[in-house]
Formats: structure tokens, sequence, C-alpha cells
């Protein structure tokens, strides 16, 4: 190979076609192939029987005890249920209507008292004594104006005559003054004598002139006086007929027809001194009382004066109906819907319901004609509110279903069930993951 060098190469006979070749099968190889395939089959059959063997499969459920209502068409009230608490539509504050020490109490917790009847008696000994000084004050004013009067009198009768003695000396100096001037005339009496006269009559007429104005002056000193004296006579007497009252009113009466619900303390003890407007006791008539609630404000416009409404009071269903409606709207200390306050007026007949009672009051918003319906159960929250469970011929089937308004007493059912159909309304917690249940025992 060194003395030749390097030969080229010929055809590779890897790379060359084989032409009319037959290809040569190894012996066993077709029996390994059968048994492969069986077993892929039997490893097949293995994992078939396994996932069939262990599936889970459904259970079938045995109801014994249930009940069952038929779904109706008819009109259903739309209503909201608000809570409420009884409040007495007539209450009052039995105050002291003046200071003094307690007397009497005529009445006890529990009683039942009329309009104006005694309640308790005050002892207001101060103004029993002040009543007795104003009345020696009165007697003592009413002498000093009979006093001041008869005084008048004797004035009267004074200024009477010492007017007529005056007119008297007009007269005479009149007459004088007539016969001197006559006289002078016939030259009997001198010039002088004449003046003299005159000045007589002057004097005599300023006299009664000055008479007749003191008169005037003393009987409007009179008058003046005497509205004094009938202001102050009238003063006392106002001040009598005012103490006189008030002695009236330590006589203590119930402002209202009711029942006495409380006492205070100091009412109890005889003797104890009791302030002007002190709370004596609490008189309430529970009688026919009012129910204070509150509704959203979505919900006034739907609702009126007067519209009736179910009230349940422990545990007793009454009839009402709305009194009063607020004006105003009142945020929710929650933050949530602002709410109205809403006045509802019962007919207990006659009976008593404990103020501060809680109640709950149903009130009518609206209503939905020709309504899937169904009574209210426990199949309403054990459901979910999704499911119902339809019966037929021993079983019952789980329906989808929807629902829509919900009142206090029945159900509107909108999808899922036809007028007509049979359905468990018992509770559904037992089996709510079965679709189809057995039904036996008791319906």
């Amino acid at each position: 190979m060194g003395d030749q060098g390097l030969q080229p190469l010929g055809p590779d006979k890897r790379s060359a076609p084989i032409v009319g070749e037959r290809r040569v099968r190894r012996a066993g190889s077709g029996r390994q192939a059968r048994i492969a395939f069986f077993v892929v089959l039997v490893v097949a059959a293995v994992l078939a029987g396994g996932y069939f063997l262990f599936i889970p499969r459904e259970q079938s459920y045995l109801l014994s005890d249930f009940t069952v209502a038929q779904v109706t068409l008819r009109t259903l009230q739309d209503t909201v249920e608000l809570s409420g608490v009884v409040q007495a539509r007539s209450r009052a504050t039995v105050t002291a209507p003046e200071s003094g020490t307690m007397g009497t109490l005529a009445v006890s917790e529990g009683d039942w008292v009329a309009r104006g009847q005694t309640v308790a008696m005050l002892d207001a000994q101060e103004l029993v004594n002040a009543l007795k000084s104003q009345q020696l004050a009165l007697q003592r004013q009413l002498r000093d104006y009979d006093r001041f009067l008869l005084s008048h009198q004797y004035d009267v009768r004074a200024f009477d005559r010492k007017r007529a003695s005056l007119l008297s000396a007009v007269d005479d100096a009149e007459e004088e003054l007539a016969d001197v001037r006559e006289l002078h005339e016939l030259g009997s009496a001198s010039l002088s004598e004449l003046e003299d006269a005159r000045d007589r009559l002057e004097d005599a007429e300023d006299a009664q002139e000055d008479h007749d104005a003191e008169v005037e002056q003393a009987l409007a000193i009179h008058e003046l006086t005497k509205s004094n004296y009938d202001d102050d006579i009238q003063t006392i007497r106002e001040e009598i007929t005012d103490l006189e009252d008030r002695l009236a009113d330590t006589r203590v009466t119930s402002p209202i027809d009711g029942r006495v619900i409380s006492i205070a303390e100091a009412a109890t003890t005889t003797g104890e001194r009791i302030q002007q407007y002190q709370t004596l006791m609490e008189i309430s008539d529970s009688r026919n009382p009012l129910i204070l609630t509150e509704i959203e404000e979505q919900y006034v416009d739907r609702i009126s004066v007067g519209r009736p409404v179910a009230v349940e009071i422990s545990g007793t269903r009454v009839e009402g109906a709305i009194e009063r409606i607020g004006l105003t709207a009142q945020s929710a200390s929650d933050g949530g819907t602002p709410t109205v306050e809403l006045d509802v007026a019962i007919n207990s007949g006659g009976s008593e319901i404990i103020s501060g009672t809680s109640t709950v009051v149903e009130v009518l918003i609206g209503e939905v004609a020709g309504a899937l319906v169904l009574p209210r159960g426990p199949f309403l929250t054990s459901g979910n509110r999704t499911y119902l469970y339809r019966v037929e011929n021993g079983t019952a089937s789980r329906v989808t279903a929807t629902y829509g308004t919900i009142t206090g007493s029945a159900v509107q059912i909108l999808t899922g069930v036809e007028p007509g159909d049979t359905i468990i309304t018992s509770s559904y917690s037992n089996f709510i993951e079965h679709e189809t249940i057995t039904l036996g025992g008791r319906q």
C-alpha cells in the first residue's frame, strides 16, 4: 500500500441500491407481536374494570317524613316586614303643682285612674299662711277704704255748707251795693262808700270762686285716691284667688285615663319635702297603643295613611292601619338606606300591651297578579333558593327554579314549575345533593 500510493475508492456497497434482494424475518417475531397486543388488552381491561369499580355512584335516598304543596296561580301581595315597638298612645308625668310636704298618696302602682281623679294630696302650710295674711290685709284695706269714703262724705257736706255761706255773702254784698248805689244817686252816700260796697262784692265773689276751685281739686284728689284704693283691693283679691287656686292644686289629679305605672319614692313618704314641678308618678294608657316603626324611603310612595297592615305582637297577629307617615328621611346609623318614621294604629280590643314590646309590622307595598305561588316553608332556605323537588309517581326530582316575591306566608316561583305541580315544602338539607329521591313513609 505504501508503494502504490493512494488508490481511488470504489463504489460504497452500503449506499448502493439492493436490486432483487428479499428481507429475511427472524424466527418468533410474529408471536411476540401477538403477545404484546394481548398484554395491552389485558391492561386496558384492568384499568376499565377499576374505573367502573371505583367510580362514584349516586346512592338512592329514601325520604320518609316530608310535606308537600301544590303550585297555585293567584294574585300575590308584595309586603315588607318592619321591626317596631309598642308605645302608649297616652302617657303623662304627674308633677307637684306647688312646693310643700307630702301628705296623702291616694293610689298604688298598677291602679287604674280616671282623668281628674285625686291621686295625691300635698300639705302646703306656707300657702295657707300666705292666704290668711292676704285675707287680713284685705280686711284692713276695706276698713281704710270705708274710712276714706266716710271722710269724703263729711268733706263734701262741709264744702256744701261753706259754699252756701259764701253764696249768701255774695247775695248780701250785691244787695248792699244796690242800696249804696241808690243812696249815692240821692246824694245820701259818698263815692267812697259806693267803692267800698263794690269791693266787698268782689271779695265775696272771689271767695266763692276760690272755694269752688278748692272743692274741684279735692274731688279730683278723692277720685285718684279712690282709684288707688280700688286697685289695691283688687290686687289683694286676685292674690287671694291665686292662693286659693294654688291650695286647690295641692289636690293632685290625674291628667288622663290610664294606669299608674310608677310612683316616685318621695311621693310614698308622708312629710317628705316636695319641690314644685317635682315628679310624683307616671300614668300610661296602654290600651290600643301606637306601633312606632320605620320604613325604607324607597317604599314611601307605595303606601298611604289608612292602609291596612298586619302586626305580630308576642306571637299574636292583630290588624292595624298606618296612622302617620314621617315627612323627613333619617339616615341609618349603620350607613344603610335612609328610613322614614311610620306610626301604626292597632285595635287591641281594649287589652293592654306593655310599652316597649317589640313587634313585626307587615306592610303591603304592592300586588303581583297571576303569580305561581307556593306556601312559605323550610325549603326556602335549605335549598338556598336554587332548587325545588317536584313529586311524581313516588319519587321527587330536583329542578332548577327561580324565586320572585317572598312574603310572610307565600313564595313566588318564576321558573321551573307549572300550576298544579306538587312540590316538597319541608327542608332539603339532608338530600339536596341528590337529583332524584324515593318517597315513602309519612307525608
